[in-house]
């Protein structure tokens, strides 16, 4: 779009917090796309070290002299600080973020911007979904994380009804979400002391205040799950880890997030009592046959939602999502505050 076809102010602001991944130049490409591009400004927050990322990255800025670049980095709290030197720096009364490994539908500025039409509509976020064209593992990944069996997380990975959809302060996706600039202002921004969790502590600290957090499946993105069973793994650790911290801040308990940790206890625990006791022996095989035919279920009811077969191999990946989210629970309880900066990239 010619830089002459912007004739007003922009009405959205979206902040891409940016590590210079290659990702960063499908998400910067798909907005300057996507329908109402003419009506956003792009904020792209962070160094980029990679010469050929920082090359390409050049060549669209050149063509779309509505995006800025503030090239900045902190040394703690990284994207908490990045989120808010992008919103603080922009014009718009609208402000969006995304993660810099999105692609945006063709039709995403505009439907957020529907979205807050409704003047009681303060924070609104829309699902990450997976890619068509992710790899198998990344896939089932994905697959996983929008099933039943990830309980209120799945929600943020599923495509729902049209209508805006009021939500708790959990379901909130920090990948995709918008807020009016006000409500930034009033609640400081992001907590640098949480990362990850900075979208979710301002989440709950906002609901908290009395203000309306929305959900609105029309306004997706397609966000790449990980790709290898590592990153996977240390994703979900993540998750569990920032529960138990967001716990620790205050916010409201939920006793589904804590089911993997008492599960995971209880696995420690029969294993014990297995070696000394032929009965506990029996009960934790009938209670691994038991989960592991729940597990089957909820695999084959993805494979038939998305009609592809493929997908019932998620089934390998949800215990490998419990134990690593019931670790992290216990390993954040025993030593507070993880720092997962070194592992910024993964």
């Amino acid at each position: 779009m010619p830089p002459e076809a912007r004739t007003a102010a922009p009405a959205l602001a979206v902040v891409i917090p940016t590590l210079g991944r290659p990702t960063l130049l499908a998400t910067v490409k798909s907005l300057c796309a996507a329908e109402g591009a003419d009506q956003i400004e792009i904020i792209v927050v962070g160094k980029i070290r990679g010469s050929t990322v920082a090359t390409e990255f050049a060549t669209l800025c050149d063509a779309c002299p509505w995006i800025r670049h503030l090239p900045v980095d902190y040394p703690r709290g990284d994207s908490s600080e990045k989120k808010n030197t992008g919103w603080r720096a922009a014009q718009s009364e609208l402000v969006a973020f995304l993660d810099d490994d999105v692609v945006v539908a063709p039709d995403w500025p505009v439907r957020v911007l529907d979205a807050f039409k409704d003047p009681a509509t303060e924070l609104i976020s829309g699902p990450g979904l997976v890619p068509p064209d992710a790899g198998l593992f990344a896939r089932l990944a994905g697959v996983v994380l929008a099933s039943p069996a990830t309980g209120y997380v799945a929600w943020r990975y599923r495509q729902g009804e049209s209508a805006l959809v009021p939500v708790k302060w959990s379901k909130i996706i920090g990948c995709n979400m918008a807020f009016r600039k006000s409500i930034l202002i009033e609640n400081d921004g992001f907590d640098p002391a949480f990362w990850p969790g900075e979208e979710m502590i301002a989440a709950f600290r906002i609901e908290r205040r009395g203000h309306q957090l929305k959900f609105y499946s029309p306004a997706w993105v397609y966000h790449y799950p990980r790709h290898t069973l590592r990153r996977f793994c240390r994703q979900i650790f993540g998750y569990g880890s920032t529960r138990i911290r967001l716990i620790r801040a205050g916010v409201s308990i939920e006793p589904s997030a804590l089911v993997p940790a008492a599960g995971v206890l209880l696995l420690c625990l029969g294993l014990i009592g297995a070696l000394f006791s032929h009965t506990l022996a029996w009960l934790l095989l009938v209670a691994a046959g038991l989960y592991g035919l729940i597990a089957f279920g909820v695999a084959v009811r993805m494979a038939i939602e998305s009609r592809q077969p493929r997908d019932i191999l998620c089934g390998f990946l949800i215990p490998v999502v419990h134990v690593c989210y019931g670790l992290a629970s216990w390993w954040e309880f025993m030593r507070p505050n993880l720092d997962f900066g070194a592992h910024a990239q993964e």
